[in-house]
């Protein structure tokens, strides 16, 4: 959540075919060892992929779980930024029930005591925030340095004052900034507008539909029996980070490769779901990035090349990465989940389409 590509730290490998990749898990398996090996950042990885002939799961290393559990599809592991793709899509479910619009200013659905600013009386809109140009820096302005540490103990109140102190130095809209301040206030400003804390509207909007039982941000019992632990540079166990309200909607979920393959697999249509029209509608306005090849949709990133454009997002927190994305034409989708602050996005690309380079 860093950084669009990477974590603080964030593979040569030979081209494989993609329908060897795409049929048999022995490639993959050992391009997530190579990966692995000269990332030394990660005891294990799961990738999760998902076409017209079912769903497979690949898994390279180990949990390294207290409890001796193996990887497989219903390891735990914190997603970061992929966080941002359920925020994204719980806006989008509230624009398509008629509860909200895009082009309705942040400040409405915030506390009426907080100022948001404005850009010579452009207002930053719910579609500024959910596309990556909100206007606003990365993060604010007093956040502390972030480490493999504990994240910071940053209240509510202290984004809301940070945002009244914000000064825009371009029109919301107009351009490309990864923030995570941004989301933050977005995920709140949906919370706040259902009358519930955010992780309940992602559970009732998003989870419950997509029956994804395993993304939670405090996780269940269950769940903490199936957790796979972070890791620093040096494989050390670390801290969970345990993200506090403030930026919930920029990063706290946890969840598994299973679980997010129901999220991918109807992002793709691949499998019916209740909410195809909400997938829908976080495509329907596109906006450029800072790469030509790469444009923004609600949460989304999409890239094109080699005559097929992939839509995507990755995740990085201590300890963690992560990466979702699915091929718009080839109609397949894949899921990977790191350990470790390993590089997963050029991986995940290439993955979805081995055109896409290492």
């Amino acid at each position: 959540m860093f950084h669009r590509r990477r974590f603080i730290f964030s593979t040569g490998a030979a081209l494989l075919p993609r329908p060897a990749l795409a049929a048999d898990p022995a490639p993959i398996s050992a391009l997530l060892a190579e990966v692995m090996a000269k990332d030394h950042t990660s005891s294990g990885m799961v990738a999760g992929l998902r076409d017209s002939k079912g769903q497979r799961i690949v898994t390279q290393g180990t949990s390294d779980a207290a409890n001796g559990r193996p990887l497989d599809g219903d390891t735990v592991f914190d997603i970061g930024s992929l966080t941002k793709l359920f925020t994204a899509l719980a806006l989008a479910d509230m624009v398509v029930r008629g509860q909200i619009a895009m082009d309705e200013p942040l400040e409405r659905y915030l506390p009426p005591a907080v100022h948001v600013p404005n850009f010579h009386g452009k207002p930053i809109t719910m579609l500024d925030v959910v596309t990556y140009a909100p206007g606003l820096p990365g993060w604010p302005s007093d956040m502390p340095a972030l480490s493999l540490g504990p994240f910071p103990d940053y209240a509510t109140g202290r984004l809301y004052q940070a945002l009244s102190r914000a000064k825009l130095d371009a029109a919301p809209g107009t351009h490309f900034v990864y923030s995570n301040f941004g989301y933050g206030l977005l995920g709140l400003a949906l919370a706040r507008h259902a009358g519930m804390d955010f992780e309940s509207l992602i559970v009732s909007r998003v989870c419950k539909p997509l029956r994804m039982d395993s993304t939670r941000i405090r996780p269940t019992p269950d769940m903490q029996a199936r957790i796979s632990p972070g890791h620093d540079q040096k494989l050390a166990r670390i801290r969970s980070w345990n993200m506090p309200p403030a930026f919930a909607g920029a990063g706290a979920l946890r969840s598994t490769a299973n679980d997010l393959l129901k999220f991918v697999s109807a992002a793709v249509g691949l499998a019916p779901s209740p909410l195809a029209p909400v997938f829908a509608e976080m495509m329907k306005v596109l906006r450029p990035t800072d790469k030509p090849d790469t444009q923004v949709g609600a949460g989304w990133f999409i890239t094109n090349g080699h005559g097929d454009p992939l839509v995507w997002k990755d995740g990085g927190v201590a300890g963690y990465s992560s990466f979702l994305g699915y091929c718009a034409t080839r109609k397949s989708g894949l899921v990977l989940l790191a350990n470790g602050n390993t590089e997963v996005s050029k991986l995940g690309k290439h993955l979805l389409n081995t055109e896409f380079p290492l």
